[in-house]
């Protein structure tokens, strides 16, 4: 699928959102910071293309479909309430609409527009069948070279025999690193240097707009520095206006150490 007008910037930005869905072949810098996860991030930025643009091509969408099932599946899932047949569940939708949306269509007409072609650039000879159901599944998923355990796991899923998580888990990386082979590398070669920088300079401006309103605040409901100073001056003033008034009417000195008393409550309730 070619879309007139794709919901990314540029190149570099869906290039970024390769290298978040898929960190092991993304090139890194050794000496610079730990690589952050950003699947979740790749995830809803795809989201919101979908959104904006109504359709994606095939392997975007599966790509993020996938990557979201595997983020359910981690250590903490147990204590998320989220039980094994909930997960098989979750692997099992994702995986049918990764097939789906590659073989499940009118295929003598996508044909043409779908056919992939072999590692040495000759189009696959396999003729697609132009019949509906199952077997035009098969024989479209030929043509692009979608192997036949995948399609197998569809149907198996499809009529409610579900493998276990551990097997779903294996097919769904196979599943990933076929997207990778087959479409992400072909079709999306740009650089993610461009898009990256963007993305330092929006968090950089959303930085400083937020340390820019928490002094706002501040200042306005007497909170900043300036502010708790003078407080801290007016209440040592209070503080020593009522020692000397005491100690005139009572003819002896006020005990030291009131007036930092009252600044160290006055800064305790501040805070």
């Amino acid at each position: 699928m070619v879309l007139q007008f794709p919901p990314w910037r540029h190149d570099s930005e869906l290039a970024m959102i390769r290298d978040w869905f898929f960190p092991d072949h993304a090139k890194h810098d050794v000496f610079s910071a730990p690589i952050q996860d950003m699947r979740q991030r790749a995830i809803d930025k795809v989201n919101l293309w979908l959104f904006k643009a109504g359709q994606l091509p095939a392997a975007i969408v599966a790509t993020a479909g996938l990557t979201e099932a595997l983020l359910h599946d981690d250590q903490e899932r147990p204590a998320r309430g989220i039980s094994d047949s909930a997960m098989q569940s979750i692997y099992a939708m994702a995986f049918a609409r990764f097939v789906n949306g590659f073989v499940d269509r009118d295929v003598a007409r996508s044909h043409a527009a779908e056919m992939a072609l072999k590692e040495d650039g000759s189009e696959v000879e396999e003729e697609v069948l132009p019949s509906k159901g199952e077997n035009s599944m098969y024989a479209h998923a030929v043509t692009i070279g979608l192997p036949q355990k995948f399609v197998d796991l569809r149907h198996q899923v499809a009529h409610g025999n579900m493998p276990n998580v551990y097997y779903m888990r294996q097919m769904t990386l196979q599943a990933l690193a076929w997207l990778w082979e087959r479409w992400w590398v072909k079709s999306v070669t740009g650089d993610p240097s461009k898009a990256l920088r963007e993305v330092e300079e929006r968090r950089r401006i959303s930085r400083e707009a937020a340390e820019r309103e928490v002094t706002t605040h501040s200042n306005l409901y007497g909170y900043g520095p300036k502010s708790m100073d003078g407080l801290c001056r007016e209440a040592l003033q209070e503080e020593t206006s009522e020692a000397v008034s005491r100690s005139d009417q009572e003819g002896r000195p006020q005990r030291p150490g009131t007036a930092q008393k009252r600044k160290a409550r006055v800064l305790e309730e501040a805070f």
